[in-house]
């Protein structure tokens, strides 16, 4: 197997969430050791997100298909970091690391003594990222920030959203992939000039910043033009017909772009209406612009009729510019992903073998990015990290976890007369029948027999 860019990179992963775990999960495909150090009593989020198959289990902590997703391919540390133990294992681990990431707003390093300067004390080539919401200095620096209040403070939601109605979101924190990526880029970029220089550097990586990128056209219009960008739902200000038509199904659609007059032509010929393209109120671009409403309503007429993937091959191979609105049933059972291998099937040792999607979507002809292993449960890497790395003995390890700087299960306050395994039994109860969570419309379907049309191997995992 060809040799990874990052082989033989080694990456301390203290971010949390989406943003910085896309960061350094694409880091893992690439080859870097990524090391995910959590603190017992401060899991990361996604360890409480989406349950697999509604259940908490015994250990419902290993059991969030959000974290396996994202953690895929590293390796799980826990640390107390609120303690000085905690904190001289870090500190150790650092000469033995090529780049540390971290997803804090800007105080908490400095309150760990694990800001850039002590960090480079240790190790003075490390490249250190800090991805925090509003970056380390300026007015909003110490703010908390996620992706649904990103979305909108660096203007995507102004233009999101139907015309006259109030801005959208865009149904997920957009920012967090993108500033994920994002990151992965400006840690590479670091790579390749240590690379040339020998010099580490510090990243300081604003969320909110990286956002502005996508509102670049809404920046331009008023610079030059002096025009505020209005929300226009899925049409388009050139394109015309451009919208999301339903289709047969339940919940099918498929979105249509159509820029010119000659594609305009060939999809009235593909739909079997060339009297649509001789209809003087879609002659042009304009005219179409000004009749879109009549003009959604004939395409919708048409599409109502037609399955939606069956519509997409037609209309593609006639050369126009359409697609279908997959949800994650259909991507996972998407012909296209299928062929090009874009999930990999990994086996988790609680969750079982699970398909996980490639962050990095690229193909390259020399290598192949990969995940070489499930995302980690909670502290399962301690000793390999702890002894392989820092040389810590058997001794060493046994009175950590008795003083509950690591661990491999959560440190939580609880009140004398609630033990975890009450707490779990009440989380279970919690949890809402998927029955109920679909009457509620929070979920759209529940398919029991999913792994079967998944193709899992039901004896694979655990």
């Amino acid at each position: 197997m060809a040799q990874l860019p990052l082989d033989g990179v080694r990456v301390l992963d203290l971010s949390q969430v989406f943003a910085g775990p896309t960061c350094t999960r694409i880091l893992a495909e690439l080859g870097a050791d990524v090391i995910k150090v959590e603190a017992r009593q401060r899991l990361d989020v996604p360890r409480n997100l989406i349950m697999t198959d509604n259940d908490i289990g015994d250990q419902p902590w290993n059991r969030a298909c959000y974290f396996a997703v994202h953690n895929a391919g590293k390796r799980g540390l826990t640390l107390d970091l609120t303690v000085e133990q905690g904190r001289d294992l870090f500190r150790r681990l650092i000469p033995q690391s090529d780049v540390l990431v971290e997803s804090f707003t800007p105080r908490v390093m400095a309150a760990f003594g694990l800001d850039y300067e002590a960090v480079c004390k240790l190790r003075p080539d490390i490249i250190m990222l800090s991805m925090s919401g509003y970056g380390q200095a300026g007015p909003y620096r110490d703010w908390s920030a996620y992706g649904m209040g990103l979305e909108p403070a660096s203007g995507i939601s102004a233009t999101t959203g139907y015309r006259d109605g109030p801005p959208i979101r865009s149904g997920f924190a957009f920012t967090d992939p993108l500033t994920g990526v994002l990151a992965a880029g400006a840690v590479l970029a670091a790579l390749h000039y240590r690379q040339r220089t020998g010099r580490g550097q510090y990243i300081d990586l604003s969320q909110h910043e990286g956002a502005i990128a996508l509102v670049g056209a809404a920046l331009m219009d008023y610079q030059m033009n002096g025009r505020l960008a209005e929300r226009m739902g899925n049409r388009s200000s050139w394109a015309a017909p451009q919208g999301c038509y339903r289709c047969r199904g339940d919940d099918d659609w498929l979105v249509i772009s159509i820029e010119n007059d000659e594609e305009w032509a060939t999809f009235c010929r593909a739909t079997g209406h060339p009297e649509w393209a001789e209809d003087e109120r879609f002659a042009d671009v304009l005219a179409r612009h000004e009749n879109h409403d009549a003009l959604d309503a004939l395409i919708e007429g048409w599409t109502r009729e037609q399955d939606h993937y069956e519509a997409f091959h037609l209309l593609q191979r006639a050369g126009v510019k359409a697609g279908p609105v997959l949800n994650g049933k259909k991507l996972l059972l998407d012909p296209h992903f299928r062929e090009r291998h874009h999930f990999d099937l990994v086996d988790h040792p609680v969750l079982g073998r699970r398909p996980v999607h490639r962050h990095l979507a690229a193909r390259f002809d020399r290598f192949e990015p990969r995940v070489d292993r499930a995302a980690p449960l909670l502290g399962q890497h301690n000793r390999e990290v702890l002894q392989g790395i820092l040389g810590l003995s058997d001794e060493e390890l046994t009175s950590l976890e008795t003083e509950g700087v690591i661990g491999t299960t959560p440190l939580l306050e609880l009140p004398p007369e609630l033990t975890l395994e009450m707490l779990q039994e009440l989380l279970q109860q919690l949890l809402l029948p998927l029955e109920q969570m679909q009457e509620m419309g929070a979920v759209q379907a529940v398919e029991p027999d999913y792994r079967q049309q998944l193709g899992l191997d039901e004896t694979a995992g655990g």
